[in-house]
């Protein structure tokens, strides 16, 4: 199958640094098949014309939405968005008439526009699910948006093999929850019930390596053993001490009832569990551990040799701990 294409939409004025920021991003992951203006027009070219037929090639555009976006206006004020010749009305029209999946991705706090403040044929680009990249969270907004091409590719990435199963835990745990939580927390209950149906992953050969921060896509081999290595090593450990790279136990609590599960997360990028296995991605600055596709872990302090805080999936939230196995 031929590989697909992505264009990204923008205005110069309105979001440049973001759209490049997103292009390296994009570009990191599907390699040579993600089209912006500055990269891929000769100079010389009918520029009307290359839009159309470099759209009109593409299987996803992405119109990148500032707070300018729309209100933006030219010389004689009147709003861009409104002029036949806009290039970026031009571009997105031309997704639009041809069926072209088009993701709004909304920047510099913006909102999405009404369908009352875009011309008829943008119309339809009010009805579009938008997905915000924000400053804070950067990385993990991209995150969000490369699957969300992914799927609209139907392309999935490379994951580590399951881990072996070697035995299971006592499965009377499941309906002392489902007594203990009752009918309300029905998102929490799956998630733990998975949780305690997992078994206990097979031993792994450990190593140590200084820490490697999330990438797009692996460049090592995903099987290879997660490090051990502690940050702050022989000083006074702190929530800031947390490095996600390891062999960990992770503890859940709800409703006075603890369930545990083993987890394995890779220097290159994935994790892996009897239950899930992906990719990860940690923010520092927010000290927020992401496994995609199964939760977030917000670190709040250390106490007594574990890191302890949130743990959140889907609108499910509850204390959780992680302590090196």
């Amino acid at each position: 199958m031929a590989p697909k294409n992505i264009f990204i939409c923008y205005r110069r004025d309105d979001a440049a640094g973001y759209a490049r920021s997103i292009y390296d991003r994009l570009n990191a992951r599907f390699p040579n098949r993600v089209f912006m203006d500055v990269e891929g027009i000769v100079p010389g070219s009918d520029y009307s014309q290359v839009i159309q037929n470099t759209v009109g090639t593409c299987h996803a555009l992405l119109a990148i939405i500032g707070k300018s976006w729309a209100p933006m206006v030219d010389g004689s004020n009147q709003r861009r968005i409104d002029l036949a010749d806009d290039y970026v009305r031009h571009e997105i029209g031309t997704a639009l008439r041809r069926n072209i999946p088009v993701i709004p991705v909304l920047v510099r706090k913006a909102e999405m526009p009404s369908t009352q403040m875009l011309p008829p044929d943008l119309a339809a680009l009010s009805l579009r699910e938008a997905i915000e990249i924000t400053d804070g969270d950067f990385n993990h907004d991209c995150e969000r948006l490369i699957a969300a091409i992914e799927r609209q590719f139907g392309e999935v990435r490379h994951q580590p093999p399951p881990v072996t199963n070697t035995g299971g835990k006592n499965s009377c745990l499941i309906f002392g929850l489902i007594g203990a939580l009752g009918v309300g927390a029905v998102g929490v209950v799956l998630f733990v019930l998975l949780w305690a149906m997992a078994p206990t992953p097979s031993p792994v050969v450990q190593t140590t390596s200084e820490p490697v921060d999330s990438q797009p896509a692996p460049t090592t081999n995903p099987t290879q053993a997660p490090t051990t290595k502690t940050a702050n090593s022989g000083n006074e450990m702190t929530a800031d001490s947390f490095t996600p790279q390891g062999d960990w136990v992770l503890t859940s609590e709800i409703n006075s009832v603890e369930t545990n599960l083993r987890v394995l997360v890779y220097g290159n990028g994935f994790y892996q569990s009897d239950m899930n296995s992906g990719e990860w991605g940690y923010d520092r600055s927010q000290r927020r551990l992401t496994l995609y596709g199964w939760i977030d872990i917000t670190i709040e302090d250390y106490v007594d040799g574990e890191f302890v805080g949130e743990g959140k999936t889907g609108y499910a939230r509850f204390p959780i701990k992680m302590r090196r196995n």
